[in-house]
């Protein structure tokens, strides 16, 4: 009892030392996705509730459903007054009515491979395809059901994209890159690589957010830069996927951890960030084995049971593995030397 008693401590001042800057703005979410702002109305893509969900970041209401009995929905955009939504596990795209309060899903394309994120240039709707490693694209004027034409393919699971002028960037998932498209002449150029999962991206001035799944860490790279360069902006989360500005705020959807959360940039000091956010632990969940990005040294550590129960202890160095292929699944804890503490899940 002793031990759990510490480790409480432990894991309570380092939530609070870690989150410092964040608030929760949703919790209970069913593998929250995609996230979209109208007014003062976010919109969320529930994965795995099938749903899309929808609260006032201005009131303290409880967030509601907006349509449910969808198939995997991911990623959302919003045309005038319709939502098309990508239903990843139904391998089609599409759209409701946000006026109506009883809205019927009207199928927009359908025989897709893993639709995920989505952009407009003129008429045309410009998305990925995940496990069919393509862009394609519609003409949303166009009679419905509607076919799909290929826009560019042998791009790796394409995960998050964005458009800004003509060029389209795309995060490319299994090969940890983002890389642009110049839509009036399709030729794919990589920004940077080197990523753990990148997923959803977002434009805020040069910089071009990115969310890397794996680490739980949100960094940027200035697109005006002729070798961009990561920067480290913020981590901690429990599964960084879609990402959003709303203001001087960053939205985050933590897709494992179940909740949306938000932080204001100005508020984040680089020092601060470095001191408290830049040491991660990935992947989460994992089967077979653990890293630790972010450390500058060799630190001594400790894992404990969700009980309190330390289970394994040694040295780890940046990106060295932690083997836990034989830990029972469920839930534990890594803390560092230097008083970390990390939360992860064996399944």
């Amino acid at each position: 009892m002793k031990q759990l008693y510490i480790l409480t401590i432990i894991l309570i001042f380092s939530v609070l030392d870690l989150n410092a800057q964040s608030t929760t703005v949703v919790t209970g979410l069913d593998y929250p996705s995609g996230i979209l702002f109208n007014n003062n109305d976010m919109y969320i893509a529930e994965r795995g509730g099938n749903k899309i969900s929808k609260i006032d970041i201005t009131a303290s209401g409880s967030i509601s459903d907006v349509v449910i009995g969808l198939d995997g929905s991911s990623k959302m955009i919003l045309i005038g007054n319709e939502l098309y939504i990508a239903e990843y596990d139904g391998n089609k795209i599409s759209k409701i009515d946000i006026t109506d309060p009883n809205p019927n899903i009207t199928d927009v394309v359908t025989g897709l491979e893993g639709p995920g994120d989505m952009v407009l240039k003129g008429n045309d709707l410009y998305f990925s395809q995940f496990l069919g490693n393509k862009i394609s694209k519609i003409d949303i004027t166009a009679s419905i059901p509607t076919t799909a034409t290929d826009f560019i393919t042998g791009i790796n699971e394409p995960s998050g994209i964005l458009l800004n002028g003509n060029d389209l960037y795309v995060a490319q998932w299994s090969v940890g890159k983002i890389s642009k498209i110049d839509i009036t002449a399709p030729v794919i150029i990589d920004v940077i690589d080197e990523l753990y999962n990148p997923e959803g991206i977002v434009l805020n001035g040069n910089d071009l957010y990115f969310a890397e799944n794996a680490t739980g860490k949100i960094s940027k790279i200035d697109i005006t830069a002729s070798s961009p360069s990561k920067t480290f902006v913020v981590g901690g989360f429990d599964g960084s996927y879609g990402i959003l500005f709303n203001g001087d705020d960053l939205y985050v959807a933590e897709y494992y951890g179940g909740d949306v959360s938000k932080f204001n940039m100005p508020a984040l000091s680089t020092e601060e960030n470095l001191m408290t956010k830049a040491i991660t632990l990935f992947p989460n969940p994992s089967h077979n084995f653990i890293k630790i990005s972010g450390l500058t040294q060799t630190m001594n550590y400790s894992i404990y049971n969700v009980i309190g129960l330390e289970v394994n202890k040694g040295k780890i160095s940046q990106d060295e593995k932690i083997n836990i292929q034989n830990f029972s699944d469920g839930i534990y804890y890594l803390k560092l030397e230097n008083g970390n503490t990390i939360k992860f899940i064996k399944k």
